[in-house]
């Protein structure tokens, strides 16, 4: 339900991602929200350390690839039209490896990001890591277009960006 509630929630503030458009997913596992890209007709690369579910085996347009995160890089030629950032961990974290694949993102593309507020015991405190990490994606070029809290979060919420163009390292 949090990706497809992401996605209805982004077409307020872009166009949405034609079917067929590519997504690198990080922290895939189980599986719920590949699952729902590839419903919407779109190709995912999935990448987590732990397995998806296998229902998802043979489905088309997944590429599932189980490895670490940060360690992962797209073949040659690949480019992504949209990252989903689900990890577990630390916010930091996290946008460091979103950060980390920019180079094979398209210019424009889009990141959703899921900041997850495990420890966080006020108001400041969120708010204060949320600005933490909107500045660490703006110096790696991705600039903040929108940001929610869904129903489907927990402790978390949903931060929008778009690949802002411009010099990037090859992930």
């Amino acid at each position: 339900a949090k990706v497809a509630e992401a996605l209805h929630y982004l077409r307020l503030h872009r166009a949405a991602l034609p079917k067929g458009a590519h997504w690198l997913e990080l922290g895939a596992s189980p599986g719920g929200m590949t699952a729902e890209l590839l419903s919407k007709q779109f190709r995912v690369t999935a990448v987590d350390r732990a397995a998806l579910d296998s229902r998802l085996d043979g489905m088309k347009g997944l590429t599932f690839v189980r490895g670490d995160a940060l360690a992962f890089r797209a073949p040659a030629g690949v480019v992504y039209d949209g990252l989903l950032c689900d990890l577990n961990g630390g916010a930091r974290e996290s946008m460091m490896a979103v950060l980390s694949h920019r180079g094979a993102l398209k210019s424009g593309a889009v990141v959703i990001f899921t900041l997850k507020l495990p420890g966080t015991e006020s108001v400041a405190a969120a708010l204060a890591l949320r600005d933490e990490i909107v500045a660490m994606a703006g110096m790696g070029g991705l600039n903040l277009i929108a940001q929610t809290h869904l129903r489907a979060n927990r402790r978390e919420f949903t931060l929008f960006f778009e690949d802002a163009g411009g010099s990037r390292p090859r992930a």
